[in-house]
């Protein structure tokens, strides 16, 4: 008798789970999807990043240049702003600028006679030992400095992108001018000094240039103005952005820093660089107070 309840119990379980099968098959086969209906492949358009236009300035004096825009790109001069990066580019180079020179002499080092200065027992006073004690004047020095190394490893990628944020915030701050070529006229300080007073320059200016040196006539013309300085962009860093108030390039430095730090998105070309139309210009002309 139970052997026939259980015969009859697994045949029935057998039927149901055939059951379950053939109503879930068709289902099975229906959910895979056909090859006309896949989905189309979706190519996404990427528009062309505009660039940033900034009022070229005059250096010689009232020209068509004041009326010219320069264009940028953007990827270089409008980065997202990283405070710090900033500081990890300014800390990396102020530590290279350690000398790490500053040396002492241990108790080893100092010269003398090794001899203990009094017996150990006996006298009533202190033990000492020898003259080249640290607690002794003209002994050695406990812990004292040691010639070393204080510069530190930053990644080059990093060092890119801190100069990138840190010409972006002098063109938000319009602390950022464009000259076509920094050069002057005469060799004499005093017409220099005149001049950069007219523009509002006098004081706290970099001038970088593209060039593989800076001109001459520039050259010894600013090299006595206190708060002025010329080089060329090949020893620009980002400290030196940071640092002075106001940073001014000219052509050739915007094409140096393009090609080194850009990203090729923009592709600006020499036709497109300078632009006559000022109402295209999303940045306004450098900063000309003192």
């Amino acid at each position: 008798m139970f052997s026939a309840l259980r015969k009859s119990v697994a045949g029935s379980s057998q039927a149901i789970c055939h059951r379950r099968m053939a109503t879930m098959a068709p289902t099975l086969v229906q959910s895979k999807p056909t090859a006309s209906q896949s989905k189309p492949m979706i190519h996404k358009i990427v528009d062309p990043i505009k660039p940033v236009y900034l009022t070229m300035s005059s250096f010689t004096g009232r020209s068509n240049s004041a009326s010219k825009a320069v264009a940028l790109d953007p990827t270089v001069f409008d980065h997202p702003i990283r405070r710090d990066i900033l500081h990890l580019c300014v800390v990396h180079y102020l530590d290279s600028l350690r000398q790490g020179t500053a040396s002492t002499k241990t108790r080893a080092e100092v010269a003398g006679s090794r001899r203990k200065i009094r017996p150990q027992k006996g006298s009533g006073r202190a033990r000492l030992g020898d003259r080249q004690s640290p607690m002794l004047r003209g002994g050695g020095v406990a812990f004292g400095p040691k010639p070393r190394d204080f510069s530190t490893k930053l990644n080059r990628k990093v060092i890119q992108m801190g100069m990138r944020v840190a010409l972006t915030m002098k063109l938000r701050e319009q602390r950022l001018g464009v000259l076509q070529r920094i050069n002057w006229w005469s060799h004499k300080t005093a017409t220099l000094s005149s001049r950069l007073a007219g523009l509002g320059w006098r004081t706290g200016t970099l001038f970088v240039t593209g060039e593989s040196e800076v001109p001459p006539r520039m050259r010894l013309a600013s090299r006595n103005l206190r708060g002025i300085e010329c080089k060329t962009v090949t020893d620009l860093v980002v400290y030196d952005i940071v640092k002075w108030r106001r940073v001014v390039l000219d052509l050739a430095a915007i094409n140096a820093l393009e090609r080194a730090l850009g990203k090729g998105f923009s592709g600006i070309s020499d036709s497109e660089r300078v632009v006559s139309d000022v109402t295209h210009s999303s940045g306004e002309e450098v900063e000309t107070s003192t």
